[in-house]
C-alpha cells in the first residue's frame, strides 16, 4: 500500500465497516466511501427495517461524515434482484436450500464496488470482513481466517476469485470482535455502540425469506405431502421451499419424538421426515461449480465447512474434475445440504468453494 492510492470503503452503516474505513484514514490514505442500494423504498408498513436499509445508509453516512471521507450510493438493485434474489427462488423451487450470502460477496460487495472502485481509478476497496489477506506477489493474496474465531467469515468468502482478493483489504482481520468495539470508541464513530444486525437482507415480518421470495416473483409453491422414511403420509404442506434438510421446527406434525426432515422431492412435493437421527448423517457428497483458489494437487486432507459457525470437519477431498470435487469425511456428519456452500481449508487457509450437490454419497 502506498499513500497515493484512493481505496474505496464499503460501508454498510455498521461498526465493523465504519473501524475498517477509519483505520485506513489514520494510516493518512485517501479513502472514498460507498455504500451499496440493493433494494427499493416504498411505503409498505410491514416491512423489516432491513429490507430499506435507511437507518443503515444514514449510519453509513454519519461514519463518512465524522472520517471527512467523501461517501457515494452504489446501485446494486437491478444484480441483486436478478443474481441473489432469483437464484434464492430457483434454488428453493427445486427443493434446495441456497446460500445468497456467497453470492452476493461475489456480484455485489466485491463485485459492484470493485468495479465502482476501479472506475473511479481506486488501487482496492477496504472492507469490514474479519479475515486475513496475505500477499505473495502482485496477483497472487490468499485468504485465511481472522484470530477472533467467534467472528470467523471466510466461509462466506470461498466463492470470491483470486481479481477480487486481490483487490481487497481487510484491516479488522488481526483484531477481534470487543477491540473493534474499542476502535470505535476511540474514533468517536457514531455507531461505536450500534448493535449487531440480526435482520436478514430481504424480508418482510411475519414471513420467511422463502415466502417473501415466492410472492416478490409470483412464483407458486410447491404443495405436497409429509411422509415418513416408510412412505405413510402424515400431513400435508404449502410449499417445499418451507423445509431444508434437518429442519425440526415448524413442521405440523407430532410423531411422539423428535422428528427432522431428511429429504425433499422437488418433482412429487414430498417432504421426508424421520425420527432417526442416523438418516442425517452424511459422510461422503460432492460439490459442484468449484472455486479453486489455491488447491494445488488432485486429493488432499484438509478441512471443511459445509454452513457457517460450523466446526471445520477433517476430510479428503478429491477433485473429479476442473468443476466437482467429492468428500469423503472422516466422520460422519449431520444435514448436509443441498445447495449450501462448501469451504475447504487447509489449516487456516481459505483453499476453495463450491456448492453441495443433491447428496448421492454414501452414508
Amino acid at each position: 500500500m502506498t499513500t497515493q492510492k484512493t481505496f474505496v470503503a464499503a460501508l454498510s452503516g455498521g461498526v465493523d465497516s465504519s473501524v475498517a474505513a477509519a483505520i485506513f484514514v489514520r494510516s493518512g490514505h485517501k479513502v472514498v466511501g460507498a455504500t451499496l442500494k440493493m433494494k427499493n423504498c416504498d411505503d409498505t408498513k410491514e416491512k423489516t427495517k432491513a429490507c430499506c436499509g435507511l437507518d443503515d445508509n444514514i449510519q453509513a453516512r454519519l461514519a463518512a461524515d465524522k472520517l471527512g471521507i467523501p461517501h457515494y450510493f452504489v446501485d446494486g438493485r437491478k444484480e441483486f434482484r436478478e443474481k441473489i434474489l432469483q437464484y434464492a427462488m430457483n434454488e428453493y423451487a427445486v427443493g434446495r436450500t441456497p446460500n445468497p450470502c456467497v453470492l452476493c460477496n461475489f456480484y455485489l460487495k466485491f463485485g459492484a464496488l470493485m468495479r465502482f472502485a476501479k472506475e473511479i481509478g481506486a488501487g482496492g476497496i477496504i472492507t469490514g470482513h474479519y479475515a486475513i489477506i496475505k500477499r505473495y506477489g502482485s496477483a497472487d493474496a490468499r485468504i485465511f481466517k481472522g484470530v477472533d474465531d467467534n467472528k470467523n467469515q471466510t466461509y462466506f468468502l470461498c466463492g470470491l476469485t483470486q481479481e477480487q482478493i486481490n483487490f481487497s483489504y481487510f484491516p479488522l482481520g488481526e483484531l477481534t470482535k470487543p477491540e473493534v468495539r474499542n476502535l470505535a470508541e476511540e474514533f468517536d464513530l457514531p455507531n461505536a455502540k450500534k448493535e449487531e444486525s440480526q435482520d436478514a437482507c430481504f424480508g418482510y415480518k411475519g414471513e420467511t425469506f422463502a415466502q417473501t421470495l415466492s410472492r416478490t416473483f409470483k412464483h407458486p409453491a410447491k404443495q405436497g405431502n409429509i411422509i415418513d422414511e416408510n412412505g405413510k403420509i402424515l400431513a400435508k404442506h404449502d410449499g417445499i421451499e418451507n423445509f431444508t434438510i434437518g429442519q425440526r421446527r415448524g413442521l405440523g406434525i407430532a410423531l411422539g419424538s423428535p422428528a427432522f426432515v431428511v429429504s425433499i422431492n422437488s418433482i412429487s412435493g414430498d417432504v421426508v421426515v424421520s425420527s432417526n437421527p442416523e438418516l442425517l448423517l452424511m459422510k461422503t457428497f460432492t460439490a459442484s461449480n468449484m472455486n479453486y483458489l489455491d488447491f494445488q494437487t488432485q486429493t488432499l486432507e484438509c478441512e471443511v465447512q459445509t454452513r457457517y459457525r460450523q466446526t471445520p470437519q477433517k476430510a479428503v477431498v478429491s477433485k473429479l474434475d476442473n468443476h466437482r470435487t467429492k468428500i469423503e469425511l472422516a466422520e460422519p456428519l449431520r444435514a448436509v445440504t443441498p445447495g449450501q456452500a462448501l469451504a475447504i481449508y487447509n489449516g487456516d487457509q481459505l483453499i476453495a468453494g463450491g456448492w453441495i450437490d443433491y447428496l448421492t454419497g454414501s452414508k
